[in-house]
């Protein structure tokens, strides 16, 4: 079976084979928790592929992006989102990260039988680690431009969009003013949150730094031995952002010099005439 892993380095989304397979774990936390790590060893100890955040970036299908834009807005017809969620994830054992998360209240009505697992980090460290990826580091007008220049580029055109609804949907749940994150204390808003609205028996906190034992308790399956996969979060999305930016780049290029051709093309015609 192809990992989630194997998704982010070949930059093309391994989809399931097994469309009967549904989910059994919402992945209920922020991004820069630990979620590549958890998704590696939930796709282990289940044996069934995981959808992360990071797998709509490297979609090659532009109605996946434009949906999950969509979806992601707090405004959207609930049903709406409840039945797209259902389609996107169709054979996927789990959802993580921060996307996921943001729609935890659909996936616990979509899927009743599934736990809840929030993978948790120290606050400072974790404030450092979502600060240090650019995209969580936009201001509003700098999100706007970033819109400008995705706008050409398939699929990555619908990121902007994405992100923008998703810090409108967490601070209506959470019940504070709406912004993207600017403090330490986000993390504890979020699990104050889960802890309002998943019940109790469903509800589940793990830091990978605990390695398999805890996280094969929640789930009721054996000990792997092997070890835990550590995946470093950082430097995949650094690899990402690079691959991504050379498409935006190569994009550009070819409307740059279209336009120039264009351009070429007129003064060469009245030159001629």
């Amino acid at each position: 079976m192809a990992s989630m892993l194997d998704s982010f380095k070949t930059g093309k989304v391994q989809k399931p084979t097994d469309l009967t397979r549904k989910i059994e774990v919402i992945g209920a936390g922020l991004g820069r928790t630990g979620t590549m790590s958890f998704s590696a060893a939930l796709e282990k100890l289940l044996d069934g592929p995981v959808y992360h955040s990071g797998n709509m970036l490297i979609s090659e299908e532009e109605s996946t992006a434009k949906t999950w834009s969509q979806i992601l807005d707090p405004d959207a017809d609930p049903e709406f989102v409840k039945s797209s969620l259902k389609a996107l994830l169709a054979g996927y054992i789990s959802v993580t990260d921060t996307w996921g998360a943001a729609l935890t209240p659909e996936l616990l009505e979509l899927y009743p039988d599934a736990v809840v697992i929030c993978t948790l980090r120290e606050p400072e460290a974790w404030w450092k680690s979502w600060f240090g990826i650019p995209i969580n580091a936009v201001s509003p007008w700098q999100l706007k431009v970033l819109k400008f220049v995705l706008w050409p580029v398939p699929v990555l055109r619908y990121s902007p969009a994405a992100q923008e609804n998703v810090w409108r949907r967490f601070p209506k749940h959470y019940g504070i003013p709406r912004g993207l994150p600017n403090s330490k204390d986000y993390i504890q808003y979020h699990i104050d949150w889960l802890k309002r609205i998943v019940p109790p028996e469903r509800l589940h906190f793990f830091n990978v730094k605990d390695d398999w034992e805890p996280l094969c308790k929640i789930l009721n399956v054996p000990v792997p031995d092997e070890q835990f996969p550590r995946i470093n979060e950082k430097a995949a999305m650094k690899e990402l952002d690079e691959a991504m930016m050379k498409v935006v780049y190569a994009r550009w290029g070819m409307i740059t010099g279209g336009v120039l051709v264009a351009v070429g093309g007129v003064l060469l015609s009245r030159k001629l005439i």
